[in-house]
């Protein structure tokens, strides 16, 4: 079973003593004390015998991405000084040809280090050798990863090593990649290191223990575990993971899913072990990239030429494509429409505000629900095609809606408002909604877009992108798994969340 290391800078006694209680209370089985800050000529006893932990000591040079700027002889006195105190691993970089005191400690786990902060060395298999030469230690590469897709020689050199002969923790630093430290622990992987909490990283990419141990079920994790993932540019704002795994918890399902942020999709999905990805999850912009990774697609997603859904068919990386943002905005929408007779029907006109993967979703969903649909958007060249095949009818994006158009319904369906992006912008700044207009809004992060309340207080029924985002999930929750969680209480799971 996969153990969770806790690290945390040491700087004093009391620092250290708080640091230890609450990553126990977090879940951790393992105290990373770096001691890069510790000053050398305070005793480390007082600091460590107390803790309740097993204590991992570890003291990085700059040149391993450490702090510590003392002598080669001072930085080995501070880590025999941890080890007399009481720490029961310890932490050595590659060159370093130093052995801790045989025979005077409770030393059972060493592990011998790399780092590369620059990017991912070629010669990976040749560092793990030289890194497995100290007999009985355990292996750790980080490396860095500037796109997750970069990480594809970490993942490559995982697959092919016998954890239980040569046991190692390898995974890539960077913003995105940390998906790669729990990728390392589907690959069998000992260890893998977090943070006490969000802000208090000692590394790039460090997850809170928390979560690791919660939501991302890390101690569970190992060669059964099926992946899942959402690949998106962003991805890692997404609600996702807080949702398919506790998803995945509730039915019994041994998977994992995470977020894979990238500039390079289908690499991303080249690098993961085929047999074990089962279910991928799509956003902008890549839900017309990723329908060519598709042998086959669902009746709804062929009418929309996207998909926001990709489930395994075999074990050699081929997939169905599906797109439940239809599903999603059907039922989104359908408690408004069904209850408005003068809007419901092909009476009224529909207004979808984008033109990309999400948009199409939308339309199709409303012309299945009977309205005519007009889509505008900023660059239209991409949908001309799928607009003429389905008669829907196309204009410009800009301050406010065309001359006598009055849509009963109107579904916002660019990215304009999302987390990342400036909370003011909007679409159709001059427009505003006739009383009773019912509006959807596609974004879910922030919960209520400058658009959304806009059109609130112009008398609109408006309509939150969760309630769209959470039958959506459903959907995929069924494809993913075979069973079926409804979408209230998929909502229970982003409780304190969103």
């Amino acid at each position: 079973m996969p153990q969770i290391i806790a690290s945390v800078f040491a700087e004093s006694r009391e620092q250290v003593l708080r640091q230890a209680a609450k990553a126990a209370m977090a879940g951790a089985d393992w105290l990373e004390l770096r001691l890069d800050r510790w000053p050398l000529n305070v005793d480390l006893r007082p600091a460590i015998a107390p803790v309740q932990l097993p204590v991992l000591a570890t003291c990085h040079t700059p040149e391993n991405g450490g702090r510590f700027r003392g002598t080669l002889g001072e930085r080995r006195e501070l880590l025999t000084s941890a080890l007399l105190a009481g720490a029961q691993g310890l932490d050595l970089d590659l060159h370093d040809n130093w052995a801790p005191p045989a025979g005077r400690t409770r030393l059972r786990l060493l592990m011998r280090s790399f780092h590369s902060f620059t990017g991912v060395p070629r010669e990976l298999p040749e560092i793990h050798r030289q890194l497995m030469a100290t007999s009985g230690a355990v292996a750790k590469i980080a490396v860095t990863a500037h796109d997750l897709a970069d990480a594809a020689p970490l993942l490559e050199l995982l697959r092919g090593i016998d954890q239980a002969a040569t046991p190692t923790v390898a995974f890539a630093m960077g913003r995105t990649a940390w998906p790669t430290r729990l990728l390392a622990l589907c690959h069998g992987a000992p260890f893998v290191f977090g943070c006490i909490e969000a802000g208090e990283e000692t590394a790039v990419g460090q997850v809170p223990v928390a979560l690791l141990a919660g939501l991302y079920r890390a101690r569970e994790l190992g060669p059964a575990t099926a992946i899942y993932g959402l690949l998106g540019n962003p991805a890692l704002h997404s609600l996702g993971p807080w949702l398919h795994n506790r998803a995945f918890r509730r039915l019994g399902v041994d998977g994992v899913y995470l977020p894979f942020e990238t500039s390079r999709p289908e690499a991303v999905v080249e690098m993961l072990p085929a047999a074990r990805v089962r279910g991928l999850s799509v956003t902008a912009p890549f839900k017309a990239t990723l329908r060519k990774r598709c042998e086959r697609l669902s009746d709804d997603a062929a009418a929309t030429d996207v998909v926001n859904t990709l489930v395994a068919t075999t074990d050699d990386g081929r997939f169905v494509g599906f797109n439940t943002d239809i599903d999603g905005v059907r039922a989104a929408l359908a408690p408004f429409v069904d209850a408005d007779r003068e809007v419901a029907g092909g009476d009224r006109d529909a207004v979808v505000l984008g033109a990309g993967g999400a948009a199409r979703a939308a339309a199709i969903a409303l012309l299945g629900m009977g309205f005519r649909v007009t889509m505008l958007g900023r660059t239209l060249d991409g949908v001309r095609e799928f607009a003429a095949t389905h008669g829907i009818r196309l204009g410009s994006l800009s301050q406010t809606l065309p001359d006598g158009l009055e849509p009963g319904v109107v579904v916002q369906a660019t990215p304009l408002g999302s987390v990342g992006r400036d909370p003011e912008e909007r679409p159709l700044p001059e427009w505003q909604p006739a009383p009773a207009t019912i509006v959807l809004e596609m974004v879910y992060r922030p919960a209520r877009t400058r658009f959304l309340r806009d059109a609130a207080a112009a008398g609109a029924r408006t309509i939150a992108g969760v309630e769209m985002f959470l039958a959506q999930a459903a959907a995929q929750v069924r494809r993913f798994s075979g069973q079926v969680l409804a979408p209230d209480e998929l909502r229970a799971f982003l409780a304190g969340v969103t």
